[in-house]
């Protein structure tokens, strides 16, 4: 039984190496297709993230009979808006606030001395 498992291997071996000798592949012609256009989604502005808030005004208002005039502005009992920064979670504050009422004692110079 060895003897034939041998016989059947040589001739076997010959016709098993004429084989891809002989099969011809046919020829490919690959055309690539044209690129598809790349969809890029448009920028998101810095103004979307940050939306501006309304504008307050940061100048102090003085009030008349608690303030007093000084030689290159005010002094006195002023009330202003305090600015609410925009720090932390969209979720943890109140963002859409702009800013809260504030009074307290301001000193206000360095403006022009008025012309009498």
């Amino acid at each position: 039984m060895l003897k034939g498992t041998i016989v059947a291997l040589l001739v076997a071996a010959p016709l098993m190496t004429t084989l891809p000798l002989s099969a011809a592949a046919q020829s490919m012609d690959l055309k690539a297709a044209p690129p598809a256009r790349e969809r890029v989604s448009p920028a998101v502005p810095e103004r979307d993230l940050q939306p501006q808030r309304p504008a307050l005004p940061d100048r102090p208002n003085f009030i008349a009979p608690l303030s007093k005039e000084t030689g290159s502005g005010r002094a006195g009992v002023a009330g202003w808006s305090a600015p609410n920064p925009a720090v932390g979670s969209r979720v943890g504050g109140d963002h859409e606030n702009p800013g809260w009422p504030g009074v307290g004692f301001a000193i206000e110079w360095g403006r022009p001395v008025r012309a009498n």
